[in-house]
């Protein structure tokens, strides 16, 4: 177990004099023009990842979170040595591990796609780091002469093969931790006789019984399905907790990273937006991006005016805040501020001017909550321009409350759950009352 310190992290990827001056990333096209990933026309590099700090404690559980092709994937494989970093320095524990290969920096990695070798049984899975480990220690020929008759000796009927230390230590490590993932009856299995669970605790094991400083996984529970990944997720929590060896977890399922993280660092190309414990994150998002990226359904906003000494305009109602917000939004006055709210904060209420007219566009009954899709009957926005001014909103509501489609219906908002957020910079702006989480640790 040991603690990893990232500092000041930089991975470039060299541009080809050929290539075209954009880059694909998932679903989105991005240009030289934007910002964080291309450097200057001289050189032509691509950063994929600028400007990373991040301490982990030892025996904590972080999830790295973001969209896809955020560089969170690049970051993890940095950190196992699986691809050289452009700038910075990579700490396990006490030592610099920038230039060490990947076998001697003591981390255990689980893949996304699980990576057993197919013609292996269960427990060869399982026992082949193990092996590899004792054979870096076996130096002399005479040694590796004797190892390679002993495991010729596995030919022979089983009353007469002998059985060394080694391998008596082998067996029982991964007995142990077929114990621990309740897989001790599948250990003369092949892979292809697994289930998608039993490949993913396979996987575990494998890591797991090489007793690493560190643990890195790379989505490992994507290819489950929707019950398999719930349950193998708070296995892999139960686990960590049990072992206690400092874990790094990415993903982009946002469930996946409230429920098991002890902090999560939320990514966005290429750079950390914020470092903070889970409900610090939902509660205090520190700008735009963290706060409607984390939550489903992701956070309603709405473009207002403020006035001192405490109220807010809009063109469908106006509302007078809470006096916490008193200092933290004087030198606004005048100007247009991104009210955020939560859908579980948006209650049906009745017509009044601090109420939103809206219309019901879409009802989603899960049983025990509604999703409204509503459509604010607006004239005007005091931004026209911003980019999340759809005029739809999302609440959550119960379903013991009938509403229908085409409906006009009256929002009430929590006063006391409000967020605001500065439209030219996207950061948040913090009532007194609220102590604001760090964004990002330098």
């Amino acid at each position: 177990m040991a603690q990893v310190v990232l500092e000041n992290i930089y991975k470039s990827f060299s541009r080809h004099d050929g290539e075209a001056g954009m880059l694909q990333t998932g679903s989105k096209v991005v240009t030289r023009r934007d910002k964080g990933y291309l450097t200057s026309h001289r050189d032509r590099n691509i950063n994929v990842l600028r400007r990373i700090n991040l301490s982990i404690a030892d025996g904590e559980f972080m999830v790295l979170l973001g969209s896809s092709g955020c560089g969170k994937s690049t970051l993890l494989r940095l950190i196992a040595g699986l691809e050289p970093i452009t700038s910075g320095n990579i700490w396990v524990g006490k030592h610099l591990v920038n230039h060490l290969p990947p076998r001697e920096r003591d981390i255990a990695m689980v893949f996304q796609d699980y990576a057993l070798y197919p013609h292996m049984t269960v427990f060869e899975n399982i026992a082949f780091g193990l092996r590899l480990k004792q054979k870096e220690k076996t130096l002399n020929y005479l040694a590796q002469l004797r190892q390679n008759l002993l495991l010729g000796a596995k030919k022979l009927p089983k009353g007469l093969r002998h059985t060394s230390s080694k391998e008596r230590f082998i067996a029982e490590k991964v007995n142990e931790v077929a114990q621990l993932l309740q897989i001790k009856d599948l250990l003369h299995r092949l892979p292809k006789q697994l289930s998608g669970g039993q490949k993913q605790r396979v996987a575990l094991g494998r890591a797991i019984a090489r007793n690493p400083q560190v643990f890195l996984m790379d989505e490992p529970l994507s290819n489950l399905d929707a019950k398999l990944r719930a349950e193998t997720r708070s296995q892999i929590v139960k686990l960590q907790r049990q072992l206690g060896i400092t874990t790094i977890y990415v993903t982009h399922d946002r469930t996946e990273a409230m429920t098991m993280g002890d902090r999560i660092a939320i990514l966005d190309r290429g750079q950390i937006q914020q470092v903070a414990p889970p409900l610090d994150i939902y509660n205090r998002p520190a700008n735009l991006f963290v706060a409607e990226f984390i939550g489903s359904p992701p956070m309603n906003f709405i473009p207002v005016t403020f006035r001192t000494p405490l109220l807010i305009t809009h063109d469908d109602f106006r509302m007078t805040l809470p006096e916490t917000w008193g200092n933290a939004l004087q030198k606004y006055d005048g100007c247009t501020l991104i009210l955020g709210i939560r859908p579980e904060d948006l209650n049906l209420g009745v017509p009044a001017t601090k109420n939103l007219p809206v219309k019901v566009e879409l009802v989603e009954n899960l049983g025990n909550d509604a999703y409204l899709s509503l459509k604010l009957m607006l004239s005007g926005s005091p931004l026209p321009n911003f980019p999340r001014n759809n005029n739809l909103l999302q609440a959550r509501t119960s379903p013991e409350r009938v509403v229908r489609l085409g409906e006009e219906v009256w929002l009430s908002i929590n006063p006391e759950k409000i967020h605001f957020f500065d439209p030219e910079t996207e950061l948040a702006i913090f009532p007194r009352s609220r102590s604001l989480s760090l964004p990002f640790e330098s």
